[in-house]
């Protein structure tokens, strides 16, 4: 009998005890009998204890060597908690060690303690050399998810070092990253008034510029930049063109960089993502082969054959390139779609073959996999396995991003006050994200079940990721629900102007439907609905106003 999508993963997950508690308490004895405990529990899959129990074994050990395994481990399984404990236990044990330090201000950004994590980055940059550590510090906080922890962490720092311009420009590119282009302009404008014409400075005010909506300044600037020949800022203002949606200006640029030479390989991968953009499926395979012959083309060009293979219709040629990507920032998302294109192809046995391989390989990456195939599955209209899955993974992974693909799984299949309690469970947990706080207002917003609590915490969303499109979305959108189509409109054309995203035109619709403007509304809704033939959001809309 042929085993039920999801269940291979389920017991991938729990080949050990299906009674694994989210929370384990140390086990008894010294930390030479804890450490190969946890190291069991580790093997068995059971991450959350093993963290668990090799922070016990630091706690209780005076061997720093210990802890700072005990340190590494937690990040590796991405156990934050577990890893400010262990972090905690080897600084105290070494307090001259840089690495741990460095280990213990990460796991405290990552816990969404910024004022912790600042005070323990501050030492790191009390060195001669202080714009070289800056540098540093940007390579570090620039990798990190919890983008506005990241910007104010930076912000207590820069402080104590307001006329050095390196501490502005890096302030200026993570409120960039944290969709804050207010902070990220004044900032960069700092840095350049301390070093005139630098030129780093001069990009960080045109990418500040582009997140404030301010289009046509930052255009200008970047055609400045790029004016003297140089390479690099032409490829900068090609991609903004294209960004613009000015696509011949920029494919003609990225046409003449090509031909010069120093950067063909940047050249040929953005002509190529334009041809697969526009269907022009032979230049782009003509473009992406000549990519791969290319040195330093890394994991890119399978993921861009992929999708051309997906346009073409043929997916087993397109899931045999995912399968090709393990590394970098698209290997997740290329590993499922590999295998929610097996499936589609008929080769279930196929799909959960590759996913096991990149598992063993990758185990780091469980809890994205997790949520990536609950979500297909409750796509799929299988909602209780999906449930299940998250469920099982959360006693043995724990973590913010299983909770957050639960709550939408619960909220798919109609279970709206399940999706909110996990919501809360994730607030808990990382009380000073805003994400955690858009994701739980907006879905208070969108169910009617407490619009004005959704509403303030949209608010404390927005006062940190201003011009993040999907919190202007959800302020936009909560105005509406309140009964106040006028004063949301304006957030929605601001959000929709940034994303052209489908549920964002879903909701503008409405609220021009309310303001009497029902043609405005019908043609934005067919416009985006050719564009975008599978949005739920965009078609249940549309279908509310059928017949009005």
């Amino acid at each position: 009998m042929r085993r039920g999508p999801g269940i291979w993963l389920l017991s991938l997950l729990l080949w050990a005890s299906t009674a694994a508690a989210a929370a384990a308490r140390c086990p008894a004895g010294d930390a030479g009998a804890v450490e190969p405990a946890a190291d069991r529990a580790r093997q068995r899959g059971e991450w959350a204890r093993a963290a668990d129990w090799l922070a016990c074994a630091a706690v209780r050990s005076g061997d720093a060597a210990l802890a700072e395994r005990a340190t590494r481990g937690a990040f590796e399984l991405r156990q934050v908690h577990s890893a400010v404990t262990s972090a905690r236990r080897w600084l105290a044990l070494a307090p001259d060690s840089e690495t741990a330090r460095r280990h213990l201000a990460i796991a405290l950004l990552r816990d969404y303690d910024a004022v912790a994590a600042a005070r323990e980055f501050t030492p790191l940059l009390a060195v001669e050399d202080r714009a070289r550590a800056w540098n540093e510090l940007l390579g570090i906080l620039a990798e990190e998810r919890n983008e506005a922890g990241a910007a104010q962490v930076a912000e207590q720092l820069a402080a104590a070092d307001a006329g050095l311009p390196e501490a502005q420009l890096v302030l200026s590119v993570l409120w960039q990253h944290a969709d804050h282009g207010r902070r990220a302009l004044a900032a960069a404008e700092r840095a350049l008034a301390l070093r005139p014409d630098w030129r780093a400075a001069q990009y960080a005010v045109l990418r500040a510029l582009l997140t404030l909506g301010r289009r046509d300044e930052a255009l200008a600037r970047s055609a400045a930049l790029a004016a003297d020949g140089d390479a690099q800022a032409r490829l900068g203002h090609a991609w903004i063109l294209l960004g613009l949606g000015r696509r011949e200006e920029a494919a003609a640029l990225f046409g003449e960089l090509r031909r010069e030479g120093p950067l063909t390989r940047e050249a040929l991968e953005a002509l190529g993502v334009i041809a697969l953009d526009d269907r022009r499926h032979e230049d782009a395979s003509r473009l992406f082969g000549e990519l791969g012959r290319a040195a330093g083309s890394g994991e890119n060009v399978p993921w861009y054959l992929g999708r051309l293979a997906e346009q073409r219709g043929d997916r087993a040629l397109a899931a045999l390139h995912y399968q090709q990507v393990r590394t970098g920032s698209r290997a997740a998302a290329a590993q499922l779609r590999a295998w929610r294109l097996w499936r589609e192809d008929g080769q279930p046995e196929r799909a959960e073959l590759q996913l096991d391989e990149f598992l063993a390989a990758t185990p780091a990456s469980t809890g994205e996999i997790v949520a990536g195939v609950a979500g297909v599955l409750a796509d799929a209209g299988q909602s209780a396995e999906a449930v299940a899955l998250l469920d099982r993974a959360l006693r043995q992974l724990a973590g913010g991003d299983l909770l957050f693909a639960r709550a939408i799984v619960h909220e798919k299949r109609g279970a709206v006050r399940a999706a909110v309690a996990d919501l809360r469970a994730l607030l808990a947990e990382r009380p000073q994200s805003p994400d955690a706080w858009n994701a739980l207002g907006y879905t208070l917003v969108d169910h009617g079940l407490r619009l004005r609590e959704g509403h303030e915490l949209i608010e404390r969303a927005l006062a940190l990721r201003p011009d993040s499109f999907a919190i202007q979305d959800s302020k936009g959108w909560a105005l509406v629900r309140l009964g106040r189509p006028a004063e949301g409109l304006p957030w929605l054309e601001a959000a929709f102007e940034r994303s052209a995203d489908p549920e964002v035109a879903a909701h503008l619709g409405e609220a021009l439907w309310l303001l009497g403007r029902q043609s405005e509304a019908r043609e934005l809704w067919e416009r985006v609905l050719g564009e975008h033939p599978d949005s739920a959001p965009l078609r249940k809309a549309i279908a509310r106003r059928a017949g009005s």
